[in-house]
């Protein structure tokens, strides 16, 4: 059954399920996205593995997360989360475990195709189906608290891994991940999500937000919308952006000869900035409306990477870099979960955030690499750099596109 149906904010026990569901997801997305470029300049000090061969591993982790995605999700809906998140959890502890021992790059290649279906299972889809399930009409508060404590999660791990590298070398890290991953993920699944709402077998209570059907009604409409091309290029654009920085920030910086330390600092400072950029389009809500959100992500994106493009270590703009870059991530964010009822309509809004959510997984998976053969054939960050900024470009100007009156489609019948 539901929580209680009062205000998610006046509800103890809803307020719990949330940050504890919460807590998981900041291990998840630490461990499992954000802690991999970490270890790729160990990994290829000790095996001469280049960036692309690295990352590669990266690609194929999203790629197989983006496929099992919606096998994960018809799972949900007919189980609910709990052996399904747990058993993941469980499953990732002993790929941690076995990643501290690999020396091949087939083996890591192969432990990183079980982390994507681990983060199948246990990423952001997962727990907003679970909140949405759970919650009922406050769902909608529940997934804002959960992206709000889960934008710490480059915050903590980033600093947390580069720390223990430095201090037990990169395959005692892996093993000090598995039991942060044990320790905490495992019980909150385990325990947390009995109190998960999980209707009958057969039952249509349970909301099916993973059912995708093109054969017609409303997505078929949707899909013949131009305004929903326009924004799935944005939001796909913007994925690509985030792979990009995600993986290649780090090595991006050392190959500029910044300091570890401040390497730490600039990457942790990505994070509360994401949740200060949904704070700020949360509160000033009545003055920023869906198209000023767009334009102002677009072009503190923008922005970012012309400030990245001159910053080294003898100066600090560095520092101002994050402040623009994660205010455009985190308010995306809330961009996409309103592009579908603000662009096409309230109706089908699972399936078409589906498609959108597909599109933007493809891109996260081939991004990595082809930043890195990018980065193979010019022998710098210089021209990935420019690369990502055209993307910007066309975030920019397909979300112009997506918006404008002549695109925009009427609500779905």
């Amino acid at each position: 059954m539901h929580l209680r149906e009062t205000s998610l904010w006046r509800d103890y026990h809803a307020m719990a399920f949330v940050v504890w569901l919460s807590i998981a997801q900041i291990v998840s997305w630490g461990i499992m996205f954000y802690g991999f470029a970490v270890f790729i300049r160990p990994l290829t000090d000790e095996f001469g593995w280049s960036k692309a061969e690295i990352t590669g591993a990266f690609t194929l982790c999203l790629l197989v997360s983006g496929l099992a995605a919606i096998s994960a999700g018809k799972v949900l809906d007919r189980f609910g989360g709990r052996w399904l998140m747990t058993s993941a959890s469980a499953l990732g502890v002993f790929l941690l475990a076995a990643a501290s021992f690999t020396n091949s790059l087939v083996a890591y290649y192969g432990l990183w195709i079980g982390i994507g279906l681990v983060a199948a299972a246990t990423f952001y889809p997962s727990g907003f189906a679970v909140i949405v399930a759970t919650l009922g009409n406050r769902a909608r508060q529940g997934v804002t608290l959960m992206t709000l404590i889960a934008g710490f999660a480059s915050t903590i791990f980033i600093p947390l891994i580069s720390l223990l590298i430095e201090q037990v070398g990169w395959r005692d890290t892996f093993l000090y991940l598995a039991v942060i991953l044990l320790v905490v993920c495992v019980p909150i699944h385990a325990i947390v999500l009995r109190r998960e709402r999980v209707p009958d077998a057969g039952s249509k209570d349970r909301p099916r937000i993973f059912t995708i059907d093109l054969g017609a009604g409303p997505v078929a409409t949707a899909v013949r919308n131009p305004a929903f091309w326009w924004i799935g290029i944005c939001i796909t654009a913007f994925s690509f952006i985030m792979a990009g920085v995600t993986v290649h920030i780090i090595p991006l910086m050392q190959e500029r000869d910044f300091p570890m330390t401040t390497i730490i600092i600039t990457t942790a400072m990505i994070g509360p900035m994401q949740v200060a950029g949904r704070i700020f389009v949360t509160i000033f809500e009545k003055w920023v409306d869906f198209r000023m959100m767009g334009l102002i992500s677009c072009g503190c994106v923008l922005t970012s990477f012309a400030l990245l493009s001159f910053a080294y270590p003898n100066n600090n703009l560095n520092y101002i870099f994050p402040l623009f870059y994660g205010a455009s991530q985190g308010i995306i964010t809330i961009v996409r979960a309103l592009a579908v009822p603000e662009l096409i309509g309230p109706e089908a809004y699972g399936a078409l955030n589906g498609l959108l959510g597909f599109a933007s997984t493809m891109s996260l998976a081939a991004t990595p690499v082809l930043i890195s053969w990018i980065w193979l054939i010019s022998d710098s960050y210089t021209a990935p750099l420019l690369t990502l900024s055209i993307i910007g470009v066309i975030c920019l100007l397909s979300f112009i596109m997506a918006v404008r009156p002549s695109t925009k489609a009427t609500n779905i019948e």
